[in-house]
């Protein structure tokens, strides 16, 4: 299930809302010239999800941290209502490790919530998308490349079994 553009939308403005609260000097003036530098554009409505994302994630380098409300006022909202999607846009750091990542975990079963727990437990990143340093990916990835061959395995040994 894939949330609607609109939807990604304003949560991406409300993490660049809370970006501009927390970075000194971020006035207007600033955020605008930021925009027009960095994308070519007046505003942030000009901009697309992908470019929203990667404000987002430059905001996260220089300091900024994104923490989750501690309850949602809205009851049916729970941690685990978020769909099982991580977007991982060519911009951001190691995006094809990242990608591999992505791929050998789902096809692990495992949900993606569950990447940012493991990230932040091994790293001390606050979510997978912000983790940065190319040896802990490479830990990451190497790992999971191990229990992917362990996984196909059994796989196959279930396979044959069943034949």
């Amino acid at each position: 299930m894939m949330r609607d553009n609109k939807e990604i939308r304003l949560g991406l403005y409300r993490k660049i809302e809370v970006a501009r609260k927390h970075l000194p000097g971020m006035d207007e003036e600033a955020f605008r010239g930021l925009l027009r530098s960095e994308f070519g554009v007046e505003s942030r409505k000009d901009m697309t999800v992908p470019q929203l994302s990667r404000l987002v994630h430059h905001f996260a380098r220089l300091g900024v941290e994104y923490k989750a409300p501690a309850k949602s006022r809205n009851s049916r909202v729970t941690a685990n209502a978020r769909p099982d999607f991580i977007e991982v846009t060519d911009s951001m750091p190691y995006a094809r490790e990242k990608r591999q990542i992505l791929a050998i975990w789902r096809k692990l079963g495992y949900s993606m919530t569950s990447l940012d727990t493991r990230v932040k437990r091994a790293f001390g990143a606050h979510c997978f998308l912000w983790l940065h340093d190319g040896e802990k990916i490479g830990i990451l990835l190497s790992d999971l490349q191990r229990r992917e061959k362990s996984f196909e395995k059994r796989q196959a040994r279930m396979a044959a079994s069943a034949d």
